[in-house]
């Protein structure tokens, strides 16, 4: 006569955070994908925060200049590096896409641009 005073449990280990954690664990290649996603579009909340910064900040140097013309010229200057570098930013979006599409690659062909909410 044989006890078994100890069932078996299985379980699935989930991530709340991501979304469908299930199906992301069952095909590796979504969930790189997924984090690929996630990099890219943190980099450009990061680009546009820093852009924003930067105008802000560039345009005080331009209020703050006192009529200075030098000081007044590196405030224009800044403010378009700052464009210039906002261009980039979306200029290296393009080439990922392009990249993906020309290579096959997964991750890359069907990058789309996500921006954070707090709703569902």
């Amino acid at each position: 006569m044989k006890i078994n005073l100890i069932k078996p449990a299985f379980a699935q280990i989930t991530n709340p955070v991501i979304k469908n954690s299930n199906s992301i664990s069952q095909n590796p290649a979504g969930y790189v994908n997924s984090v690929i996603q996630a990099i890219i579009s943190i980099f450009f909340i990061v680009g546009i925060i820093y852009f924003i910064w930067h105008i802000i900040m560039s345009a005080y140097h331009m209020i703050s200049s006192n009529g200075d013309p030098k000081k007044y010229e590196e405030a224009q200057k800044s403010i378009l590096y700052s464009f210039v570098g906002l261009i980039i930013v979306f200029a290296v979006f393009a080439i990922l896409k392009f990249a993906g599409i020309i290579f096959g690659i997964p991750g890359l062909e069907t990058l789309t641009l996500t921006w954070p909410s707090l709703s569902k």
